[in-house]
C-alpha cells in the first residue's frame, strides 16, 4: 500500500464496521490499494467441479438488469472506484441481475451458507477492468449482524469467521471471444455448469467479451459447510436434480 496517510489509515481498522469506512474514503487511491494485494505466488484459478443440469437463465437475461454494463453505480463500487473507472472510460463491467430461486439453489447445493449470490452477464463489448477483490458486496449485505466483529486484514475478511470462498458457475458454454483472465492464466473453454474457484485476496483478474454471445456467470461468495471438495485430486460432479 503507497502513501503513509493510507496505510496508517489500513492499521488503525480493527472491525468490519471500520473496514467499510476505509473502503469509502474517497480519498483512497483504489488502483493502488487493490495492487498492493496482488501476490503472484499465491494467484490464479482452479475448477474442481461442475454441476449437471442447470436450468436455461434465458429468461432472467431479458429482464432489466439492476446495474448495466455500461453504468457506474455505488452499489458495485465505492467513490474513489467510480472516478477511477469513470477517469478511464470503464463501467461496471457485467449487467447483474437478481438471481431467483432456481439459481440460490446452486449456491445451496455447493454447501455455501448465507452467500451472496448474483447473476453477471457479461454482454459482448463489454469490459471489465483489472482489479483484486475486497468482497465489500458480501459485507455490505451482511453488515447489520456483522458490522461490530474484529475484522483480519491479512485475509480481508470478519475474524470469527470460517474461510470465505468466492466462485464463478458458468451457466452456458463458452464461446470464442469471451475472455476472463486470472492472472497468471485465463479460464477458458469452460461448459455450463463448470465451477470456477479463485483466489480472490490475491488474484488481479479483468474480463472482457469480444465475442458475439452473452456471457452469464452466477457469482458467489461465502463460507462453506464442507470446503473439502474446493482442493480435490479429481473434479466432483454435482446434480441440480438431485
Amino acid at each position: 500500500m503507497g502513501h503513509s496517510t493510507e496505510q496508517d489509515k489500513w492499521n488503525k481498522i480493527s472491525t468490519v464496521s471500520d473496514y467499510i469506512t476505509f473502503l469509502e474514503d474517497d480519498s483512497i487511491d483504489w488502483k493502488n490499494l487493490t495492487e498492493s494485494f496482488i501476490n503472484p505466488e499465491i494467484s490464479g484459478c482452479w475448477t474442481p467441479a461442475n454441476i449437471k443440469n442447470l436450468p436455461d437463465v434465458q429468461d432472467v437475461l431479458d429482464h432489466e438488469p439492476t446495474i448495466k454494463a455500461d453504468e457506474l453505480n455505488s452499489t458495485t463500487m465505492t467513490d474513489s472506484e467510480i472516478k477511477l473507472h469513470k477517469d478511464h472510460n470503464y463501467g461496471n463491467g457485467y449487467d447483474r441481475h437478481h438471481p431467483d430461486q432456481r439459481f440460490v439453489k446452486i449456491a445451496e447445493l455447493l454447501g455455501f451458507e448465507s452467500p451472496s449470490v448474483w447473476i453477471n452477464n457479461q454482454p459482448p463489448g463489454a469490459l471489465m477492468a483489472r482489479h483484486v477483490d475486497t468482497i465489500s458486496c458480501l459485507v455490505n449485505e451482511q453488515i447489520r449482524d456483522i458490522k461490530s466483529e474484529p475484522f483480519d486484514r491479512d485475509l480481508r475478511q470478519p475474524k470469527n469467521s470460517k474461510p470465505i470462498y468466492r466462485c464463478f458457475v458458468a451457466l452456458d458454454d463458452w464461446h470464442p471471444g469471451q475472455i476472463v483472465n486470472f492472472e497468471p492464466h485465463f479460464w477458458t473453454n469452460w461448459k455450463k455448469g463448470d465451477v470456477c474457484f479463485f483466489h480472490w485476496r490475491t488474484t488481479a483478474h479483468s474480463t472482457a467479451n469480444t465475442g458475439w454471445h452473452d456471457r452469464p456467470l452466477l457469482k458467489i461468495t461465502g463460507t462453506l459447510t464442507d470446503d473439502s471438495w474446493v482442493h480435490p485430486n479429481h473434479k466432483r460432479i454435482f446434480d441440480y436434480d438431485d
